[in-house]
């Protein structure tokens, strides 16, 4: 019997536990939202407008993870990108640049003044966002932030919500930026099936699991 050396074991392994996990992906039940993803996105399909109206939006936050623009929102069919704002002058000036955009505004609170404006996409720093986004909706905009909805305080949380259950009129949106993967929601539904085992420690990209 040849000997298995701990490369080839580790290869091997890799190989059969990404062959499971990829048929348990396939026989997943597709969710609406789930099944248009960059690792299955058919580029063949013409992409058709739902409407042809353009929705006047102003996106404010363009610091280090820049994700202000990371949503295409600048190039969507559907969107007319009225102006964008940071509180850094120069950040504020690359990110008119890159968008196109000739009408900037050094805050958030004075995009809010802007009548012209439906919805505001906040990228601003996370502990931010619960509150941008309620001061958004208090001032009648559909709004939308990145991740995470809030951070720190709970109560920002419970404020956040009882926003939107005031302002039924108005869209509040999270734009997350992983959860909607294929390979993530795959994971999910592994981990809701007892595949892991108990998770003891997870941190980050690290998880310590006891099978």
């Amino acid at each position: 019997m040849s000997k298995i050396s701990r490369r080839s074991f580790l290869t091997v392994s890799a190989a059969a536990s990404g062959s499971s996990i990829l048929s348990f992906a396939q026989a997943a039940e597709i969710i609406p939202g789930f099944d248009q993803t960059k690792t299955d996105y058919d580029t063949t399909k013409v992409w058709k407008p739902f409407s042809n109206r353009k929705v006047r939006v102003g996106i404010v936050g363009h610091g280090v993870c820049q994700f202000g623009l990371q949503f295409g929102l600048q190039d969507h069919p559907n969107v007319e990108l009225v102006a964008v704002s940071d509180l850094f002058p120069d950040r504020c000036a690359d990110m008119a640049r890159k968008a196109k955009c000739s009408k900037t505004y050094p805050s958030l609170e004075e995009m809010l003044k802007d009548d012209s404006i439906e919805a505001i996409y906040c990228a601003t720093d996370a502990p931010a966002h619960a509150k941008h986004a309620i001061l958004c909706m208090e001032h009648g905009k559909h709004v939308a932030t990145a991740v995470p909805a809030f951070r720190g305080d709970i109560e920002d949380a419970e404020r956040l919500l009882e926003c939107c259950r005031k302002n039924k009129g108005l869209v509040y949106a999270m734009f997350e930026t992983s959860c909607f993967h294929d390979d993530i929601f795959a994971m999910e539904k592994l981990f809701a099936a007892g595949v892991f085992g108990r998770i003891f420690f997870p941190r980050g990209n690290i998880v310590i699991l006891i099978l």
